[in-house]
């Protein structure tokens, strides 16, 4: 299951950058969560259809995957995320994705986002809310 897992985070990681939500979503098993810093908790739907409202252009820049040596199902994508969000603002910043798929299976359970809030708020404020 490890190669199928970092397939999945490959696809993820090409649809996050060409805004492709849909694609985002069918990697989801139903009832799949995301955790967000900003957003906390949610199922995936409604947080990638929050995340397309506020964002304008997305570029990922791969850094590397890691998978469990204890074979648990489990993976985690690292890269540079320069977010682009509806007010033209630009964000650039490091996040590492932790995911956990359904036992046996290659679809996304939950989703913990990992990264530093702090300089994305001091500098652009929470770009999830309509100005």
């Amino acid at each position: 299951m490890q190669q199928a897992y970092i397939d999945v985070l490959h696809k993820y990681m090409k649809a996050l950058g060409e805004s492709d939500y849909g694609t985002i979503v069918g990697l989801f098993s139903p009832g799949g969560k995301v955790l967000s810093p900003f957003l906390g908790e949610m199922h995936a739907g409604p947080f990638f259809e929050r995340l397309q409202g506020a964002s304008n252009r997305n570029v990922i820049t791969p850094i590397d995957v890691f998978t469990s040596t204890t074979g648990a199902n489990r993976a985690t994508a690292y890269f540079q995320y320069d977010w682009t969000v509806t007010d033209g603002t630009l964000i650039t910043f490091k996040v590492m994705d932790l995911f956990e798929f359904d036992e046996g299976s290659d679809k996304v359970s939950y989703l913990t986002l990992i990264y530093d809030t702090h300089p994305i708020r001091a500098t652009a404020g929470n770009k999830y809310e309509a100005s």
